[in-house]
Order: C-alpha cells, then structure tokens, then sequence
C-alpha cells in the first residue's frame, strides 16, 4: 500500500510541475508582444525626455510625429529613415556583434566595454514647423560598474550643443551610480558643448563638481558622488559615441546642412 501511494503522489506531483511548466512557457509567450510594445514606448519616452519634449498629457504616438526615425551609417554624415527600429532592439545583441553588422572598436577610443558596435545605429530627427531641424536623439551605451548603461543623447541642430541626457535602462547601484537618473544631475548636460572649435571632443564628466567661472566649464559634466567606476562609464560612453568614428561626422554635418537633412 506505502508503495502505492509514494507511486501516486509522484505522479501528482509530475503531472502539476508539467501543467505548471506548460502554463508559465504558454504566458511567456503571450507576453511578448505587450512586453515588446512596452518596452518601445518606454524607449520612445526617453528619446522625448532627452530632447525636452516629453509632455504626460500628450500621447507618445502624437508626440513622435514631428520626429523622423532612422539609422545612422557610423563614421559618416549618412541617415536613413526607417519606420519601425523595433527588430534593431529586440535584436541588439546579435547585431552588435555579428561579422554582417557590426563594426571593430579602435583601441585609440575611450572604451564603452565591447569590442564591435554596430555598422548602423539609431538617431531621431525633430523638425519644426517648416520642417527644419530643431535637435536630433542618438543612441548611446556603454559599462558602467555593475551593467551596461543604455541611453539617449539629444543635440541641438548646431551639432555641438547638448539638449539632454538620459538613460532608459542600467543595473547601477541605486544612490551612487544609479544617480544618473537623478533629476539634478540629468539637468547639467543641457547646454554642454560636445567640441572644441577644432572639431576635437571637448565634453567629460569629471571627478568632483564644475567650477562655473572657469572657461572651460562649458565642456564639463560633474562626476557622480561615491560613484568613480560610473561616472568613468559615462563619460567614456559620451566621448565615444560622439567621436567621428561613431555619430560624429553625423553630429557636424548638422550645421553644415542648413537645418536640413
């Protein structure tokens, strides 16, 4: 009988951990498509916070409308709009480092922690009302201590001038490296500029807090408290991304085009 009822309750117990196992796989896969639909609207309300133009009373769909999406070619001038970048993020990493799609990083370059990028990365375009261009969003990434920090870079339309910063996904520790989300901090980028009058990067976030009267405050960020490693990150990230190696060819042609593109 005690053979029986040990045979029993281990197929009870087979049968619940298969029901349960059928049922988280099946939910799962229903939740991708709103997973990915959330995760597009969150990545879209960043690109609005980074340039300013995010209003909660506004609906990301209407707000995007002025907004051309598409890919920049790294290392030139070259964009191409496209009407859903949702496959490049929910592929990223395989097109971050597949031999097809992506490019070898320079050993003369800060290091943002990967050794390819890919060969096309996403930039924004706003327009005003005559359909001239206001400010572009670039997307940014790069280690900080703990995780990859993945962000959104605005710059106004001379090429140079910051509009804003923000990153919409990391696993920095909250109240040191997870500062970058602090609203304080985001706030100083506005106005930075990126280049000397050379073309050379100019912008870093340093260690410590900015003198305002010096003349070269205008090229500086300041470092995030008790959070070396991070702020390291960050500003490596920056300087990266807005080499000519990667957007900023793109970035200098801005002013060169008129306001148009």
């Amino acid at each position: 009988m005690k053979r029986e009822s040990d045979l029993r309750i281990f197929v009870v117990a087979l049968s619940l951990a298969v029901v349960c196992s059928v049922v988280v796989s099946v939910t799962a896969v229903m939740l991708q498509p709103i997973q990915a639909k959330n995760a597009t609207i969150n990545r879209n309300r960043n690109v609005l916070i980074a340039c300013g133009e995010y209003n909660p009373k506004v609906s990301i769909k209407e707000a995007f409308k002025n907004i051309r999406a598409g890919f920049v070619k790294l290392g030139t001038a070259e964009f191409v709009e496209s009407d859903d970048l949702s496959d490049f993020y929910r592929n990223f990493q395989q097109i971050s480092t597949s031999p097809k799609t992506s490019v070898n990083v320079p050993d003369d370059l800060p290091s943002i922690g990967y050794p390819t990028v890919p060969k096309h990365m996403p930039a924004y375009i706003l327009q005003d009302e005559n359909g001239q261009i206001s400010k572009v969003v670039i997307m940014v990434y790069g280690k900080g201590l703990w995780s990859t920090l993945y962000g959104f870079l605005s710059v106004k339309s001379d090429g140079r001038t910051v509009q804003g910063l923000t990153f919409y996904q990391h696993g920095e520790t909250p109240g040191l490296g997870g500062k970058v989300d602090n609203k304080e901090w985001k706030q100083q980028w506005n106005g930075k500029k990126l280049y000397g009058k050379s073309g050379n990067v100019r912008i870093s976030v340093i260690k410590g807090n900015v003198d305002a009267t010096a003349e070269n405050a205008k090229y500086k960020v300041d470092g995030l408290s008790g959070a070396t490693m991070t702020t390291n990150g960050v500003d490596n990230l920056i300087k990266f991304w807005v080499s000519d190696f990667a957007y900023g060819t793109f970035l200098k042609s801005l002013s060169e085009s008129g306001g148009s593109k």
